[in-house]
């Protein structure tokens, strides 16, 4: 946590995900939503979805 602490101390912006128990891995499915929020987010200049309303049938 030490990047963690100095990211903040320097008033940067950042994204740490932490999904417990996943150790090193992508992070499953909640990982890989994660990615692409991120990607819709950062380089699409757009929201993603309500992942939480979202109907999957």
């Amino acid at each position: 946590m030490q990047v963690v602490n100095a990211l903040i101390k320097a008033k940067k912006e950042f994204e740490l995900v932490v999904v417990p128990g996943m150790n090193h891995t992508l992070g499953g499915d909640y990982g890989d939503r994660k990615r692409f929020d991120f990607f819709v987010k950062h380089l699409l200049g757009v929201q993603p979805p309500d992942w939480n309303n979202v109907n999957i049938n």
